[in-house]
């Protein structure tokens, strides 16, 4: 199905969803929402969407009208002075007479929300951002390809690591590996040697080299045709693995096995992290495991559901998510081990592979 289609078919769907929620209408200026209904990249603030059960509106600057109209013909865009768009879109909802319109509190600030309730609008949970939960085929096949270049990468990466090389060196060589292969941008790109594995989101050293024996973390993905990947590595590079290491390490390997293994449709998001967790729990290691077990991916590398404790979402076919589970030592070294799912019926499918 191409973007376009594809674009269409999610409005289409998502009127269908203005219409069961008793809603004449849904007010979006951001960005991610938009492209998810439009195809079509958009920075926050360059236009307003209104969505109602029968059609959808467009309002925006001149110069972002000349790219919607060719592109989203299934929208209907019209052109307000710039700085205009909210007044124009409030100005349209009087117009067709739209009693109900929702906007959602959270993807707006605070002074423009109070004006839009003001001006008689409701809030309203993201309903977007529930349909963006379940993927579409294609966005299956995008979500495949992203894990894909980086699983790739990875395993071309892996064997160049050598004693002495900085984390920004390896940092490099995985940024290189991943934009050769497609990628169209890196989102993030985590390497740490020793102590810095303990820091679950460290920012790569120019200094910290990697020693003859060293524990060594990776948490890498790439974004291709707008969709993102998420997978961790951790290994001890040398030929002395500490006993203690090893013992840890296979402790993480059975919480993400576990929590793989609870994946399905109809199961509920905390009950996937408590699989997960369980395990490092009763290992005595609870205290180190201080994140979540997992969380969506999508048109972002962190999106719903988030798989944490009591977490309500019920995890649906379709839905992308990834398994985490980690044990960290402050200043000794750390363990995470990540790979992204397709949620199917009856269980899961690895996406980070070949």
């Amino acid at each position: 199905m191409a973007i376009k289609s594809l674009a269409s078919q999610r409005m289409a769907d998502f009127r269908r969803v203005l219409k069961q929620a008793g809603l004449d209408g849904y007010l979006t200026a951001a960005h991610l929402e938009q492209r998810y209904l439009s195809g079509i990249d958009l920075y926050d603030g360059e236009a307003v969407f209104l969505i109602t059960p029968r059609k959808g509106y467009c309002i925006t600057k001149r110069l972002i009208a000349s790219k919607m109209t060719p592109a989203a013909s299934f929208l209907k865009t019209e052109v307000v002075p710039y700085g205009g768009m909210l007044e124009g879109a409030l100005a349209k909802i009087q117009k067709l007479g739209l009693k109900r319109v929702a906007f959602d509190p959270a993807l707006i600030d605070l002074e423009r929300g109070a004006g839009l309730l003001k001006a008689g609008l409701c809030k309203t949970s993201s309903l977007i951002g529930e349909m963006r939960m379940a993927k579409y085929a294609d966005e299956v096949a995008k979500l495949r390809k992203a894990c894909q270049i980086a699983w790739n990468s990875f395993e071309e990466v892996k064997p160049q690591i050598k004693t002495g090389m900085t984390e920004e060196d390896v940092r490099i060589l995985m940024a290189l590996a991943m934009h050769k292969r497609g990628a169209d941008s890196i989102p993030f790109n985590i390497v740490c040697f020793g102590e810095n594995t303990a820091d679950a989101h460290h920012t790569p050293s120019k200094t910290r080299k990697l020693k003859a024996e060293d524990a060594v973390l990776m948490d890498f993905g790439c974004y291709y045709e707008g969709y993102t990947s998420d997978m961790t590595r951790s290994w001890w590079h040398g030929k002395k693995e500490p006993a203690e290491y090893t013992k840890i390490w296979n402790i993480v390997d059975q919480a993400r096995q576990a929590g793989i293994k609870a994946l399905r449709a109809g199961v509920s998001a905390g009950a996937v992290d408590a699989a997960a967790r369980t395990v490092i729990e009763r290992a005595g290691y609870g205290k180190e495991f201080f994140h979540t077990t997992g969380h969506g991916i999508g048109l972002q590398e962190h999106d719903r559901p988030i798989l944490r404790a009591g977490a309500p979402d019920v995890l649906e076919e379709n839905f992308v998510v990834t398994i985490e589970p980690g044990i960290y030592f402050d200043g000794r070294w750390g363990i995470r081990l990540e790979d992204s799912f397709l949620v199917t019926k009856n269980g899961s499918k690895k996406l980070t592979q070949k």
